[in-house]
């Protein structure tokens, strides 16, 4: 087994087999030296994370149970690291917090529920959020001393149901109990749980209609856009990735996944298959657009292999990873911009939602809204007519005197 000392030189070579920029092998270094020497005051030779865990406590004054500095944040990375290089040769570009995870008990069952919805056809990202869902439920009976799945009751589910009710928005405890009868109805035809859980709640009343869409307008979004400080390579890609999302209505998702082979010049189209739909959709490649895509593959995107054309402003270079990973990117212009959020989404997703409301203010027809945003059928669409005000206003009838 490799010595402290041996395993970070040897990270230190990774590190500049990955790429990673001469600034932030030094911050690594200096922590990873920082580490050595405690560990030779300590006459400790062999790595383990709590060995790092206690360097990081002791010498940087980590405190796991509050919030960290950036700093103090950098150095847990910086031991993470060390751990993730020891037991696999490599480590994440980003390292990413683990999430809820299945308590060992309820595995196989999970698994069983996975399998059993790939074969009806879902999307990938609809799959993963039903398995979030029915993870948290899962390690709620753990907690509550119920490790077999046959043993699960009524008072069980109605005990896990009350205690999500006051944490959620309306639309999630509806997401939440439609996922939670499905997996129950799984168990139900399973045969691995007696009780008929399924039948806890045959009727789940929603409301898609209850919260207004939340949207901004023309001259909000015309603000949004002056604050980008396109004179620097991450204003680039950012002033695109907006233009993307406000002039065409993109998805954040599509947009991540946005390619080279997508933009078709000679056509002046932008054609792809939507991640949330695996419809295929083509948008018209405006000359603005065209002109921000222009000055920044020439003069803002990293040099790179990847064919995605956003990258990551920081070594080693890459596409960005599943995840809202542009959601900070709006908000810092908005916060530039002095818009007002509050009561408001404020997500990339607000901005396909003011371009179905700017356009029909602009009277554009329900169809052509549908096509611009891949919806299937108007009806999806229909839901944007009650924030247009002022068509609204011109078929309110008279209140009597």
């Amino acid at each position: 087994m490799d010595t402290i000392g041996s395993l970070i030189r040897k990270a230190i070579i990774h590190l500049d087999e990955l790429g990673y920029s001469e600034g932030t092998k030094t911050r690594y270094r200096s922590c990873w030296n920082c580490f050595e020497k405690y560990a030779d005051l300590k006459n400790i030779q062999d790595f383990t994370l709590e060995f790092g865990y206690e360097f990081l406590v002791n010498h940087y004054r980590v405190d796991f149970d509050i919030d960290l500095t950036p700093y103090q944040r950098f150095t847990v990375r910086s031991i993470k690291v060390l751990n993730d290089f020891l037991k696999d040769g490599t480590f994440n570009k980003c390292y990413q917090r683990k999430g809820l995870q299945v308590p060992d008990c309820y595995f196989d069952i999970l698994m069983s529920y996975v399998e059993n919805l790939k074969q009806s056809n879902l999307t990938d990202r609809t799959i993963q959020g039903k398995q979030i869902i029915i993870i948290r439920f899962l390690y709620f009976l753990k907690t509550n001393e119920i490790s077999d799945i046959s043993k699960i009751q009524s008072k069980n589910v109605l005990m896990y149901i009350k205690s999500i009710m006051t944490n959620y928005a309306v639309s999630t405890k509806e997401t939440i109990l439609y996922t939670l009868r499905d997996f129950l109805n799984f168990l139900n035809t399973g045969n691995y749980n007696k009780y008929h859980l399924n039948q806890l709640f045959p009727i789940i009343r929603s409301n898609k209609l209850e919260k207004l869409p939340s949207y901004y307008t023309s001259e909000e979004i015309r603000v949004l856009l002056c604050n980008v400080d396109r004179n620097t390579a991450v204003g680039r890609r950012d002033y695109l990735i907006l233009l993307l999302a406000i002039q065409l209505g993109m998805r954040a998702g599509d947009i991540r996944n946005l390619k080279l082979d997508n933009i078709k010049w000679h056509l002046e189209k932008i054609e792809y298959i939507q991640e949330k739909t695996k419809n295929f959709l083509q948008l018209p490649l405006s000359d603005n657009i065209k002109y921000a895509l222009i000055d920044y593959l020439k003069n803002g995107r990293p040099i790179c292999d990847d064919p995605h054309i956003f990258i990551r402003h920081r070594t080693p270079y890459g596409h960005f990873e599943k995840g809202n990973v542009f959601w900070s990117i709006i908000n810092k212009y908005l916060e530039l911009a002095q818009i007002e959020t509050k009561n408001r989404k404020h997500g990339l997703h607000a901005m396909r939602h003011s371009l179905a409301s700017n356009l029909l203010q602009d009277n554009t027809p329900l169809p052509v809204i549908s096509g611009i945003l891949g919806h299937e059928n108007s009806n999806t669409t229909k839901m944007y007519l009650r924030i247009d005000t002022e068509q609204l206003r011109t078929v309110g009838l008279e209140v009597p005197s």
